[in-house]
């Protein structure tokens, strides 16, 4: 196991996106923020993403060589999160969808982590320090070692997929996940997934990072195995839709998503939203919708522990599979 930072994926027609000081912005969104790269809506871009602390108990060889430049250098917030972007799409504006198809995304860093702090988590008062455990990844096989005696298979994705918020928000913790997206922590989210999120600036100024090489849903000490990753995604403009809050459909699901401190409120709005999309692109009353929710619909806790509460409730498409749809929300990825 060599730790060391490997070169993004070898397709050499897509372009890419490389973390480093002058690319990325830490621990915060912001409107602001100019976009340190510009694409056209349906273009493919590689994407580099960073997780890793040059404070962290490894072998200096295993860390990516530009990340003290980043600590030293990258502009700063209050959250923990190495976000590579904002990208602007030149044809996005305010109250446009920005659809994200996710097609690949690939182990970077031999290693991952995963911390307990005090006072953070589901049981703030189960460490009295910060406790750091380095988790050993193989890449040739993907298998993460997770204690002395359990090793699972890794399941990587992006922990935070985000536009800029409002800008009347102006500079925001990268922790709370929201409308805008951000610390998504939907493990969901994997390669043949199509993201969509609602835009509320001109370019749409989309970051991404906080890669996870596995994860629970819940999250519940506050972390998962935080890994550096390379993803692959294709950022399009939607312009004749609306739409609240982020959602997604992989190859098998229709994924609607809601947070709020309230873990109740978000699970209502979470499922509000699908019974709204049922009746607006499936033609279903509300009686059918709420009735096809309860039988059918299953509700997870995306996240416990980022002061917003996150749930994302998960439907088969194949029970709608006899029912047209012209929305380009549901038509499938």
């Amino acid at each position: 196991m060599t730790g060391r930072m490997e070169g993004l994926a070898d397709d050499q027609s897509t372009p890419r996106l490389r973390a480093s000081a002058a690319t990325v912005h830490f621990g915060f969104y912001d409107a602001s923020l100019q976009p340190v790269l510009e694409v056209s809506s349906g273009q493919d871009i590689w994407i580099e993403t960073l997780s890793a602390d040059p404070e962290h108990d490894v072998p200096r060889e295993w860390l990516p060589k530009k990340l003290d430049e980043i600590f030293k250098e990258a502009v700063r917030g209050t959250g923990p999160h190495i976000l590579t972007g904002p990208i602007a799409v030149r044809e996005a504006r305010q109250g446009d969808i920005l659809q994200i198809d996710i097609l690949d995304v690939r182990l970077a860093q031999s290693y991952g982590y995963n911390i307990v702090s005090p006072a953070r988590g589901m049981f703030p008062d189960a460490e009295p320090v910060r406790i750091t455990t380095i988790i050993p990844i193989e890449l040739r096989t993907g298998r993460a070692q997770v204690t002395s005696k359990v090793s699972l298979q890794t399941r990587p994705f992006f922990g935070q997929m985000g536009v800029a918020p409002p800008p009347s928000w102006g500079r925001i913790d990268s922790r709370p996940p929201d409308v805008f997206g951000g610390n998504l922590d939907n493990k969901e989210l994997l390669p043949g997934t199509r993201l969509f999120l609602p835009i509320f600036n001109d370019g749409a100024l989309f970051s991404v990072g906080d890669g996870h090489a596995a994860q629970g849903n819940g999250e519940v000490n506050q972390t998962a195995i935080e890994t550096s990753l390379e993803g692959h995604f294709r950022l399009s403009v939607l312009k004749s839709h609306k739409l609240h809050r982020p959602m997604a459909i992989t190859p098998t699901h229709i994924i609607t998503m809601a947070f709020h401190e309230d873990l109740n409120q978000a699970a209502r709005q979470a499922t509000r939203d699908l019974i709204d999309l049922l009746i607006d692109d499936f033609g279903m009353t509300f009686r059918d919708a709420y009735r096809l929710c309860s039988v059918a619909a299953d509700l997870n806790v995306t996240q416990f522990v980022n002061g917003n509460r996150g749930i994302h409730v998960m439907l088969y498409r194949e029970l709608l599979k006899e029912i047209p749809t012209h929305s380009a929300l549901t038509k499938g990825a």
